[in-house]
């Protein structure tokens, strides 16, 4: 795309796309004067920034996710004293429409890697696969190009080490980060995130039947 059209599906001014890149929150390529901006990374923003209020803090994201997806304990202790906001705001906000506002339960982070080391990376007990990674929950079948996980933040230096990831914008690793307070009294009773958080993730994703499959599911 160009600073033009990123500019223009963003919402925003050319001059704030090209300060967006000079600052490097937004990834661009100059070929002689101009800028190019990948189209699925402007997709991936304007679909990310799309939000109604402020983002909810961390444990109150988790303990909605959590309740929405039948987890009920692990939900309460999350929210703590803001069960009843937690109830209230599930209650009033559809999913499928307000998952903006969950954007603070991790921070999404994506890599590089040897083909090789992605089931080896699936396969790490610290980790819970989200996203692409569990979308057979929905009845998405295949073999994505790309693997989705939460993991907790705290071991970020030894995964990315014992891995050999790079920080890639286009990797085929995805990690979501989470703090590790959050993490401790998350329930991983299997090797996939709760089944909310997995289509809010798909809600992100590039592929738009995963995206459409993730909303038909969340909706009451």
């Amino acid at each position: 795309m160009t600073v033009r059209e990123a500019a223009e599906r963003l919402g925003l001014t050319p001059v704030a796309v090209r300060h967006q890149i000079s600052t490097g929150s937004l990834s661009a390529t100059k070929r002689g004067r101009d800028w190019w901006i990948d189209r699925r990374r402007v997709e991936r923003r304007a679909r990310q920034e799309i939000s109604k209020g402020r983002p909810l803090s961390p444990p109150l994201a988790w303990g909605i996710l959590l309740a929405a997806s039948g987890e009920e304990q692990a939900a309460n202790e999350l929210a703590g004293r803001y069960r009843s906001r937690m109830r209230a705001w599930l209650a009033e906000h559809p999913l499928a429409e307000y998952a903006p506002q969950l954007r603070a339960r991790a921070e999404l982070e994506e890599l590089d890697a040897h083909p090789a080391e992605l089931p080896r990376i699936l396969a790490r007990p610290d980790v819970l696969a989200t996203g692409a990674s569990a979308a057979r929950q929905i009845g998405l079948v295949g073999e994505p190009d790309h693997i989705e996980i939460y993991a907790p933040k705290a071991h970020r230096p030894q995964v990315l080490k014992e891995h050999a990831l790079r920080v890639s914008e286009s990797g085929p690793v995805r990690i979501r980060w989470i703090d590790d307070g959050v993490w401790s009294m998350l329930p991983r009773r299997s090797r996939e995130a709760p089944r909310a958080a997995v289509l809010v993730d798909l809600l992100e994703s590039d592929d738009p039947r995963a995206r459409r499959e993730a909303a038909r599911a969340l909706r009451p």
